[in-house]
């Protein structure tokens, strides 16, 4: 054997023991053919995520993501002064008001790390859920709220208490990406990330939770107009009164016949009344001609007159004057903006003034801002970015360019960039990290509407929605399937449309995102779309293993109901189409691919066309002709043994 060989089986050797630790006994099979992994212990790459300045304004905190680890930044100096290892895929934190103390929601690790910012030292861990996400800290109360993505909660921790401990948990709706708390502390403002409902509804969306910090309850919900998903941040403005809220806006109940303004996916900020539970309006983000694909994070100036939000999928950070908004809302129109036209009509704000419920048009103006002068966009400095800061003067902003491996900071007034931090040193990219950077990146698409990721969220998985493309013909929408083993699970799509997953990866450049790629590019992202895995089921023991439950769900899966037969491990296909009894007018033949079942517990709804909001749905109310397996047989405590078993794929 070579030294070339010997290198070789060395690196899976090492990768093989640090995925141990992340995979159940069912992934072993799995693991054997992974790639290149962005988890922390296999790569090298810096990823800032999430940041906040220190309040004398000389420090700079960033969460990153693929080193596993806090990276401290001297303003001055524009370098690196410091690190700390963190555990798991580092993401939201909250600062303490005198800079002394940070939370860092540590991201499939269960915990959020409490640091002692003046020695640079953890002091301790607070045990939450699986997949922290964000989190806030009321400084009167010493309450710290953490978003748990795995739970669908709100954990509360009282910080008086040592060691500090989790009083409750507040159910929210679906995967909370980000959390604000009003200046108060009487509301947290809560964004689920993404629509929960059947995929038959027409008025599915996202919804944002108000949670009532006396009560310690939601509150309200709020809901964003339909086709609202992706929905990964949140801002409240001084006086507490609103929150600002950006998500994707599709349209998803429209055939994809053409991608050019707006007919697909268009990218929105939304405004909550908070104390009233409602949706004052929702203004495209957008311009005519192009899209500002996913925004991500958002930040307030202190007087609230000014907005700053990041968009990743195009590398720019808009800059818009929110007190001017209002004023609109309002009906405040300055008359040299009320004798603009659009077309041969009043423009969007000359109507508004005289009907108020004109502001509804506003979710599908792509003019809207544009022509009342309050919106500007300007590049970020980096590639990627994510998480957004202001400075305590409010003169400087702090943006965290994921794939750049970056935080620039940038003039809050011009946008003109003023330098660059580099989070340390990193290899090239290799082409799963290319691949990655493409995948979450819009200008890959034409006109700049949307990137892979806003309709597969979470790493390649699902939006919630689903879509009429036209590969299989009009008129029969399909929910988003997530992209896990992407090139063991052929044929491709619902209707097998596509044998081969490299033919999907570019034909999903051509036709959804309308671009002629080039042969590189197709292969980088193929690469990357390859490398995703699994992750471990939340509803896993914390040891791992299956619950009494699920186990006995595991007996009837492989045997009374039969669901083995079109479901074999490792992958939980058998590849093959199949008509279980789920009709839809257009498609009187009944016949879909197999899908995987691999992390069921995140890809709701169910079935092709998204008709079953649960798994059990699937043994219960779509299984009158008998056809998924022999689940009809099954006793209703043996179905929810079976669906255990299923959750914790």
């Amino acid at each position: 054997m070579n030294r070339t060989a010997q290198s070789i089986m060395l690196l899976v050797s090492v990768l093989a023991a640090l995925l141990g630790a992340w995979l159940t006994p069912r992934d072993e099979l799995l693991a054997q053919d992974v790639a290149i992994s962005e988890s922390p212990a296999a790569s090298a790459y810096r990823s800032p995520f999430a940041v906040v300045t220190s309040p004398d304004g000389k420090t700079i905190y960033a969460t990153d993501q693929t080193g596993g680890r806090l990276s401290i930044l001297d303003v001055a100096s524009m370098t690196a002064c410091g690190e700390i290892e963190l555990h798991g895929r580092p993401q939201g934190l909250a600062l303490s008001n005198d800079g002394s103390t940070l939370y860092v929601a540590e991201h499939g690790a269960s915990s959020v790390a409490v640091i002692d910012t003046n020695k640079q030292t953890i002091t301790s861990r607070i045990a939450v859920g699986l997949w922290p996400t964000a989190v806030a800290l009321g400084e009167q109360s010493r309450r710290l709220y953490v978003a748990n993505q795995d739970r669908d909660s709100i954990s509360v921790i009282d910080l008086r208490q040592h060691p500090a401990k989790t009083i409750t948990e507040i159910a929210v709706v679906r995967e909370p990406s980000s959390l604000a708390l009003t200046p108060d502390e009487r509301h947290i403002v809560v964004t689920n990330l993404m629509a929960l409902g059947r995929g038959t509804d027409p008025t599915l969306s996202a919804v944002v939770s108000i949670i009532d910090t006396g009560t310690l309850a939601a509150a309200r919900s709020v809901k964003l107009p339909p086709g609202s998903t992706m929905v990964p941040g949140v801002a409240v403005s001084p006086d507490g009164k609103w929150a600002y809220v950006v998500h994707g806006l599709g349209r998803f109940n429209l055939p994809i016949t053409q991608l050019e303004r707006g007919w697909v996916n268009t990218n929105a900020l939304s405004i909550i009344d908070i104390a009233g539970g409602s949706r004052l309006a929702t203004l495209l983000l957008d311009d005519l001609m192009q899209g500002a694909a996913d925004p991500h994070s958002l930040v307030v100036s202190q007087d609230g007159k000014h907005l700053w939000i990041t968009h990743t999928g195009v590398h720019e950070v808009s800059s818009i004057d929110i007190g001017l908004v209002h004023e609109l809302l309002e009906g405040n129109v300055p008359d040299d903006l009320a004798s603009l036209k659009d077309g041969s009509q009043a423009n969007i704000w000359n109507q508004v003034k005289h009907n108020r419920e004109k502001i509804a048009d506003l979710e599908n103006d792509l003019t809207g801002l544009y022509i009342a002068g309050v919106i500007h966009r300007f590049r970020a400095g980096g590639t990627g970015p994510r998480g957004l800061a202001l400075s305590s003067d409010g003169q400087a902003l702090f943006v965290a360019n994921y794939f750049s491996g970056s935080v620039t900071v940038l003039d809050a007034s011009t946008g003109s960039l003023q330098g660059s931090i580099s989070l340390g040193a990193a290899p090239d990219p290799d082409s799963v990290r290319r691949g990655a950077t493409i995948f979450h990146d819009a200008t890959h698409a034409f006109q700049r509407w949307h990137s892979c990721a806003s309709c597969h969220a979470n790493e390649g998985r699902i939006d919630g929605l689903r879509w009429d493309f036209l590969g299989d013909g009009i008129g029969n929408p399909k929910d988003t399937l997530s992209l896990l083993h992407f090139d063991q699970t052929e044929p491709m799509n619902r209707r097998a449309t596509m044998q081969s997953s490299r033919a999907c990866t570019k034909n999903g450049l051509e036709s959804t995102n309308m671009i002629v790629p080039t042969e590189k590019d197709v292969d980088d992202l193929y690469a990357y779309l390859i490398s995703l895995r699994p992750v471990p089921s939340p509803h896993l023991t914390p040891d791992g293993k299956l619950t009494e439950s699920a186990e006995r769900g595991k007996s009837l899966f492989e045997g009374k109901a039969s669901c083995v037969r079109c479901h074999p491990a490792p992958y939980f296909t058998d590849k093959q189409m199949h008509n279980v009894g789920v009709l839809s007018p257009n498609e009187p033949d009944g016949r879909y691919d197999t899908p995987s079942l691999l992390e069921s517990y995140r890809t709701a709804p169910y079935l092709h066309d998204g008709r079953a909001l649960t798994l059990k749905e699937i043994f219960t109310a779509n299984n009158e002709a008998k056809r998924h397996g022999d689940a009809s047989s099954l006793t209703e405590q043996e179905v929810d043994d079976l669906v255990a078993y299923l959750l914790s794929l």
